[in-house]
């Protein structure tokens, strides 16, 4: 077996997953529409009304976990989980920044440095990279709300500036949850806060994916515990049981292989399905998970599927509601401009029509101004000719009267 085998491909698979939680939002694949009550899916408006795809994806995202836990265990806390890899990428870090038995984390041994590296440059490194971290991961929640552009928006100065100010904050709250999770709550959020940990400690079962020891050659690990130390949650691999913390990385595996690829032998974990021989073919695994998959559970899977897309497919197109930040966009910029027009106004008010004329010419002038891109504009252009040429008539008109 290759050395490491398991650590570079699940990199891979966990960086992988990140961009994937990232791009599909940003990509409009996918995106929740808080104004219209809706979902967005390939440019195609869901309405949450749709009762068919709307109880197909709550089976959908109740099942899928089910099946993982009864097929693969704890992989996705391993290989796919983002809070699992910033925890891991946070304790690697520090573990360089201030020693290799470092320990800053809730969940640690309490606070522990290494007094060649307690200084201060060292702190202020390390909490940096973890802002700058932050800033940019605290962007991925809201591109499942709003289009990429309308979050570039909301940290520029505009007409929408009240609500910019309060989408500032809190994407600056986010960016200080983010921050805190990765520079001390770490793994106590998997082993106490996480729904999904809760319902594998329930779910899983030994036919799924798990981690192996040979026992049968228990004496060539006499006094060695190399793979407990190179367990990130750590427990003994050697002695794993149902209840255990394990997330099925593979880093024990790797390091059994590494120390006894010296010696030119196999190691002593692997993963397996159920109790399959470890010499089983890829042909028995999938034999042994298609006679011990959880069937009513995959048959509420296929119906989630199935009425997800018919409710998909029978979607009525209702005329999509003005979204809620353009709905504000008007408001503010209605508020600034009968401001800026507020004496040409009043005086239409009293009944002066040329003042009236200004006034419908001011505010067209206003919103040119204040939004100069808007789709509308070449209305307000127009806005601002005909008004002014007919305050202008109606001036000249009153001069000629006698």
């Amino acid at each position: 077996m290759e050395r490491s085998a398991y650590r570079g491909k699940r990199r891979l698979v966990q960086l992988g997953t990140l961009a994937l939680i990232a791009l599909i939002p940003a990509l409009g694949f996918f995106r929740i529409d808080l104004s219209t009550a809706s979902f967005t899916m390939l440019d195609s408006q869901i309405w949450w009304s749709n009762f068919a795809f709307v109880f197909g994806l709550a089976l959908v995202g109740i099942t899928v976990p089910l099946i993982i836990y009864m097929t693969l265990g704890t992989a996705w806390c391993g290989w796919a989980c983002p809070q699992n890899l910033l925890s891991e990428w946070a304790n690697n870090l520090t573990y360089k920044l201030l020693g290799k038995r470092a320990s800053v984390d809730v969940n640690g041994e309490g606070l522990k440095v290494a007094a060649a590296k307690n200084k201060i440059w060292n702190w202020a490194l390390l909490g940096l990279t973890f802002l700058a971290v932050s800033l940019v991961l605290a962007l991925i929640p809201f591109l499942f709300f709003f289009p990429f552009s309308e979050v570039r928006s909301f940290f520029s100065a505009g007409p929408s500036g009240q609500l910019s100010a309060f989408m500032q904050r809190l994407y600056y709250f986010t960016v200080f949850l983010i921050f805190i999770d990765i520079a001390v709550i770490r793994y106590f959020m998997c082993d106490y806060a996480c729904l999904y940990r809760i319902g594998q400690k329930m779910f899983k079962t030994r036919d799924a994916l798990h981690i192996a020891y040979d026992s049968t050659r228990a004496a060539e690990c006499n006094k060695c515990n190399y793979c407990a130390a190179s367990c990130i949650t750590r427990i003994e691999p050697t002695h794993i049981t149902i209840d255990d913390s394990c997330i099925d990385c593979g880093e024990c595996i790797d390091a059994c292989d590494r120390l006894h690829a010296k010696t030119g032998t196999a190691g002593l974990l692997s993963f397996e399905f159920g109790e399959a021989r470890r010499d089983a073919t890829w042909r028995d695994t999938l034999r042994t998970l298609f006679i011990r998959f959880n069937w009513p559970v995959g048959a509420f899977f296929l119906a989630g599927v199935a009425m997800m897309a018919w409710g998909i497919y029978t979607q009525q197109q209702i005329p999509a509601q003005i979204p809620l930040e353009q709905q504000l966009k008007e408001r503010q910029l209605a508020k600034v401009c009968n401001s800026q027009c507020e004496i040409q106004q009043q005086s239409c008010k009293g009944g002066d029509m040329g003042a009236c004329y200004r006034a419908a010419a001011c505010k067209c002038a206003c919103y040119l101004e204040q939004d100069p891109g808007n789709e509308a504009s070449g209305r307000w252009q127009q806005c601002v000719q005909q008004n002014t040429a007919n305050a202008q008539g109606r001036a000249g008109h009153a001069a000629k009267a006698p």
